[in-house]
């Protein structure tokens, strides 16, 4: 990374509406296949609550972001060269002949802005999102501010991600400008594992079995769970070893020299097992909101970043990193110095 590129504002909404844990287990089928290590899905996954959007759309919870992401940088919308959607789930209509990314450019007032979306690595289309945006600004002179939004809404019976998480609806943004000295980002890495991309997924029209007696819903995440526990599992740490440490190479720190760790909010099993495989302090990594709103996709690095920020978990030059993978499947890793 060049190190002029820094992160001038960044926002998320989450709706108004909440529903308990224990609701979502009762109208939702939870699959109870064992998980390895004495784990019970439902009894360790840590979450209270979540939020729900109701009547908003995934399009409109990021256009809310958005504008929260802009006025906190106190930009005029026309400064805004690049808009770049980096959602991981299925949005209002059909992608990719659809994209939020006009939409939210039309709200929010970004007239000049050239629009698009990169969102094939799931949870960590944070990471492949930031890693391709700052390319793109330093590379390019007339690019120098750009907006980076996602937005979340789970189809309906959809919350219980089984074996890892249950999802929050919520959206996010991002505001990057080139020659901004706070929160610079320092490095991004990302990886891939393409053998692994029908682990988890909303099977794609051409796909859906007729006779299947949810049919009708229009998205329904598909698991092979046999799969997840023996192909992913086993490769998770080694590939968070992997995207990690290459930043930290690329930004020329240590791990001694990371103050705090913005992870996922996936559920408490899946951050002990993340802290105790990599021998990361528990006390390092920031996941303070998993109780009061669960799991929200690509935005928990927004999200859970903007927290510690504001709670005073961050101070001015700490080195953050932030991290994920996700289903797709990639893990990816930023280094911030705020």
């Amino acid at each position: 990374m060049n190190g002029d590129i820094g992160i001038l504002a960044e926002a998320y909404y989450l709706p108004p509406t909440t529903k308990s844990i224990d609701d979502v287990f009762d109208d939702e089928e939870v699959p109870t296949d064992p998980l390895g290590g004495g784990i019970d899905f439902a009894r360790d996954i840590g979450i209270e609550a979540i939020h729900v959007a109701g009547d908003e759309t995934a399009a409109s919870l990021s256009v809310v972001a958005a504008r929260r992401a802009v006025a906190r940088a106190r930009i005029d919308p026309e400064e805004i060269d690049l808009v770049v959607g980096f959602t991981s789930i299925a949005e209002d209509h059909v992608a990719p002949t659809w994209s939020a990314a006009g939409l939210v450019q039309r709200d929010v007032g970004a007239t000049r802005a050239f629009v698009t979306s990169l969102n094939t690595g799931g949870c960590a289309s944070y990471h492949a999102t930031m890693k391709s945006v700052c390319s793109i600004m330093a590379s390019s002179d007339s690019v120098r501010t750009a907006l980076l939004f996602a937005g979340d809404k789970a189809p309906p019976l959809n919350h219980a991600y089984y074996p890892v998480t249950v999802v929050c609806d919520g959206g996010s943004a991002v505001i990057l400008r080139k020659g901004h000295d706070r929160r610079v980002v320092m490095a991004v890495e990302a990886a891939t594992v393409g053998k692994l991309h029908d682990v988890l997924y909303a099977p794609g029209y051409p796909h859906r079995d007729p006779t299947d007696p949810c049919r009708n819903r229009w998205l329904h995440m598909t698991g092979d769970y046999r799969r997840f526990a023996e192909e992913v599992i086993p490769i998770n740490l080694f590939m968070f070893r992997k995207v990690m440490r290459a930043a930290m190479r690329k930004a020329g720190v240590k791990p001694d020299d990371i103050d705090l760790y913005i992870y996922p909010t996936f559920s408490a099993w899946d951050q002990r097992a993340f802290s105790e495989g990599l021998g990361i302090s528990p006390e390092k990594v920031y996941t303070k909101g998993l109780a009061r709103h669960g799991h929200l996709q690509e935005t928990d690095m927004v999200l859970n970043h903007v927290d510690a920020q504001e709670d005073g978990s961050i101070r001015d030059g700490d080195l953050v990193m932030l991290t994920t993978n996700g289903a797709g499947f990639a893990w990816g890793a930023t280094i911030v110095r705020q």
